[in-house]
């Protein structure tokens, strides 16, 4: 593992951050459970920001309410904003729940938010309320990754009841898009397996186009089957760094948990399908194995044109572990890897990933996007896989962006980009390959083509000619 020190020169600050603030996390959750209103207690501009990073992302309409704090309120505390918030959100929308995430703002001035909620109630006790549940996520600290984790947690936390055994697998999936939520959802239904997933995004954030004003999400989680999860076989989380529910419901319910990886590749969804076998005994269906067969062949298929072909990777860290073992899996050499998390758990995956599949890249854990176009200009790439943050970075070091991850604004259906599983590996695999096709490919499709460089010769004469001619690398 080759912990390069390329960013060494610049500690001062942070150029380009590869990460966003936690409630953004938190607002991501929420927005998969059905009938909920998230509210930021904070300023106008907080909920404004998720409104406007969230919109131009997945191009729906986006609800997220806020306290507007002002100077004032700064000074004086903001319980009357957030109870004043509480009282319009009841009787203007009437959800089954409302979520109060904090910003760095309140989590400064130190906000009660607890017991300003209790305060309400309190006041409204002959009232029929939402059920009310407050979530610490101060923008100052970790990541959107981080606000994702607590969001959860504190639904299970204030919901999860202990009834009777449901024979189902809770599923908590991190920040994916529908389209892989819906690929994890198409693997259980394939596997037969009932399962209750924190939280579900693939109806809210992608739906159909209806002449129904904007209103609450009717698609998503219950409450109900949120408060059922205390009584599933087990918990599967989709990523090592959001499973603080998997472990509360383990250590109060007795519900087993296991975290990660991320199902992207080969290797890593047959692991989550293993652990999906093992707590709940399902047979693994011929449809699936053949899913698996075409994911192999698409991979082969491929092979010619991906092998050796360096990739630089940023974003989230589950998704930089996953991509940087899938594409590894491809023939492909990962050269520099990048999340925005500072996370042991990241630098531990990345170890034993380094070590089976024999590469060295430069790893920047808690890097930014700064740190990693100085590595990429020190190592080189042929293609670097992220959000749109990274499209200036290509576009200097002239090379193709490939564009997964979140935010995705410079281009449409990223609400549909799927790399998860079998299926969504395969739909990988032929877009990343097509993607260099383009790029260093010519119209015949067998020609690579480099930068074109002149030299000055003589003709039989003595006059100066000019010749262009084509450098071909090594591939």
């Amino acid at each position: 593992m080759d912990n390069n020190n390329c960013h060494q020169d610049k500690k001062f600050a942070v150029v380009n951050p590869s990460k966003i603030c936690q409630p953004m996390g938190a607002v991501q959750a929420l927005l998969g459970v059905k009938d909920t209103m998230p509210l930021i207690h904070g300023s106008q501009g907080c909920s404004t920001y998720m409104r406007f990073q969230l919109t131009r992302h997945f191009r729906e309409p986006i609800e997220v309410a806020s306290t507007s704090l002002s100077e004032k309120t700064v000074i004086y505390g903001g319980e009357f904003n957030l109870m004043k918030a509480l009282k319009n959100i009841t009787e203007k929308q009437n959800p089954r729940m409302i979520a109060v995430a904090s910003s760095c703002l309140t989590e400064t001035i130190g906000d009660d938010m607890d017991g300003i909620i209790e305060k309400f109630k309190d006041a409204n006790l002959d009232k029929d309320l939402p059920i009310i549940i407050p979530v610490s996520t101060p923008s100052y600290t970790e990541s959107h990754v981080e606000g994702y984790n607590r969001t959860v947690k504190a639904l299970v936390e204030h919901l999860a009841t202990k009834t009777v055994p449901n024979d189902k697998i809770n599923i908590i999936t991190g920040n994916l898009c529908p389209a892989d939520v819906t690929q994890v959802k198409d693997i259980l239904k394939t596997l037969k397996c009932d399962s209750i997933i924190l939280t579900d995004t693939s109806e809210n954030l992608d739906g159909p186009l209806t002449e129904e004003t904007l209103s609450l999400y009717e698609g998503g989680t219950s409450v109900d089957e949120i408060e059922d999860t205390a009584n599933s076989l087990g918990t599967v989380a989709l990523s090592k760094h959001v499973n603080s529910a998997g472990t509360f419901l383990e250590k109060k319910f007795g519900v087993k948990s296991i975290a990660g990886p991320l199902p992207a590749g080969l290797e890593n969804t047959d692991e989550f399908i293993k652990s999906l076998c093992n707590l709940g005994d399902y047979e693994i269906p011929s449809s699936l194995e053949k899913d698996r067969g075409r994911l192999l062949d698409a991979m082969v298929d491929a092979h010619s044109y991906n092998y050796h072909r360096k990739v630089a990777i940023f974003g989230d860290p589950d998704f930089v572990s996953g991509m940087t073992r899938f594409t590894a899996e491809m023939g492909m050499i990962p050269s520099v890897v990048c999340t925005g998390t500072k996370s042991k758990i990241f630098n531990e995956d990345m170890s034993l990933i380094t070590q089976e599949k024999e590469i060295s890249p430069v790893i920047l854990a808690g890097g930014d996007l700064y740190d990693m176009h100085q590595a990429i200009k020190a190592k080189g790439a042929d293609i670097l896989i992220g959000n749109s943050y990274g499209a200036s970075i290509a576009q200097e070091e002239n090379i193709p962006l490939f564009r997964v991850g979140f935010p995705i604004f410079d281009r449409l259906g990223a609400q549909r980009i799927s790399i998860l599983g079998y299926r969504g590996g395969i739909e990988f695999v032929d877009r990343i390959t097509n993607t260099l096709l383009d790029f260093y490919y010519d119209e015949a499709g067998y020609e690579i083509i480099e930068e074109e460089k002149e030299e000055e010769t003589k003709d039989k004469v003595g006059n100066t000619l000019k010749i262009q001619y084509s450098t071909m690398e090594e591939i």
